[in-house]
């Protein structure tokens, strides 16, 4: 085979991207974008684009330009550009997480609203002073202002998405980072029935992340876990090493679980099981787990609770002794 093209892509672009030969044989992969999961851009080299993405998003691919890719329950938009060269024709698919796309959407919304719903507010009050106690207009005003203040409220949340940046990261020991999360949570949730443990396995390494990132990541986790327990229960914070010996971060609940219908809706972004959410944070979540170059995993039973899996990229140290 030939020397496999390069490809070198813009600044900051998180996507990942394919290089395709005319007949759809891909000649390199690059898996910044998490397209390749843990099987490595390597194992890609050779094979068809239709067995790698499955043979529906191929022919939205091949007859449209744009295809939807799901890849363990995280949606890939796939998009494709011809270039006619002397040798043939040479494909360029980028592979981007919805969710990347979402979060882009969502900040131009927080953005555009944000001043607009402050300059509603102050307009609504000084309705109220104009009225001059006026009761039966007063009743609303009051419900203009409870609804104005409720869409800040969204927007609030919404703006933790829009804001996902990781600042620089340092070396975090995982059981300090779990021990932390569980204070926070121990003495509300044992009003509640609920116990929170900690596990870490010997042997776990360091991750290399943004350690306030990763308290908000496991915040909304036992956050959820705690809300899929009516009844009470343990929710148990783990650290252990992958069969790679990669460092997984793990929250598993003792709750209601969830069937694979139910599991496929909740990692939808729109999808919330509370009445009235949107399904924000686990949409932080993920957007976190992106930004560190990790994967996500989540596996339920229905009545027997629900895990959820982060694994990190092995620190460079960590890498070089495990190779020895």
């Amino acid at each position: 085979m030939a020397d496999q093209p390069d490809y070198e892509k813009p600044p900051g672009d998180e996507a990942g991207y394919l290089i395709l030969d005319e007949h759809w044989h891909i000649l390199s992969a690059d898996d910044t974008g998490g397209l390749t999961a843990d099987i490595g851009s390597t194992s890609l080299v050779g094979r068809h684009a239709e067995e790698v993405i499955g043979a529906r998003a191929f022919r939205a691919l091949t007859e449209e330009g744009v295809a939807i890719f799901t890849l363990e329950s995280v949606d890939f938009v796939l998009s494709t550009t011809s270039f006619q060269l002397p040798e043939g024709t040479l494909r360029l698919v980028r592979a981007q997480e919805m969710q990347a796309t979402l979060e882009h959407v969502v900040s131009l919304l927080v953005h555009e609203v944000r001043n607009p719903l402050s300059a509603m507010r102050a307009l609504v009050q000084g309705l109220e002073e104009e009225l001059h106690g006026d009761e039966q207009s007063a009743a609303y005003t009051r419900r203009l202002t409870d609804e104005i203040d409720r869409l800040s409220r969204l927007l609030v949340s919404m703006s933790q998405v829009a804001r996902l940046r990781a600042r620089q990261p340092e070396q975090l020991d995982p059981a300090q980072l779990l021990e932390h999360a569980a204070a926070v949570f121990r003495h509300e949730l044992a009003r509640r029935g609920i116990r929170v443990a900690v596990s870490v396995t010997p042997r776990v390494a360091p991750i290399c992340a943004d350690a306030d990132q990763v308290q908000q990541m496991l915040v909304n986790l036992v956050t959820n876990a705690a809300d899929a327990m009516p009844q009470g229960g343990v929710i148990t914070l783990r650290a252990r090493l992958d069969p790679r010996g990669r460092t997984m971060l793990q929250v598993e609940d003792s709750g209601i679980g969830m069937s694979a219908p139910e599991l496929e809706r909740a990692l939808r972004p729109r999808h919330s099981s509370k009445q009235g959410g949107m399904g924000l944070g686990l949409m932080i979540v993920r957007g976190i787990v992106r930004q560190h170059h990790g994967r996500m995993r989540v596996a339920s039973v229905p009545g027997k609770g629900t895990t959820i899996s982060v694994t990190f990229p092995a620190v460079a140290g960590e890498r070089a002794a495990s190779s020895e």
